[in-house]
């Protein structure tokens, strides 16, 4: 499943556009064990962060990044 999401600021630089994108697999390992994989990926034009480009632990510059984040899940079942 899957399922993206656009966003615009039509006052304020209405050609800066946000997104969030999410995706969730799920899979059954066997009759017991399940998975689930479930990723988003989020830009946002007006989030600024900071950017150390030489790794000095000076932050050179900010600006929008684009942000990453992925999550396992594994579940376990039993019927009594």
């Amino acid at each position: 499943m899957t399922k993206l999401d656009l966003f615009s600021n039509y006052l304020h630089n209405p050609q800066n556009v946000d997104v969030s994108w999410e995706t969730i697999i799920g899979f059954k390992v066997n009759k017991y064990i399940s998975a689930t994989i479930t990723t988003q990926l989020v830009y946002d034009d007006d989030v600024k962060i900071a950017v150390d480009k030489n790794g000095d632990g000076i932050n050179e510059s900010f600006g929008p990044r684009t942000q990453f984040k992925e999550v396992l899940g594994i579940g376990f079942s039993y019927n009594f």
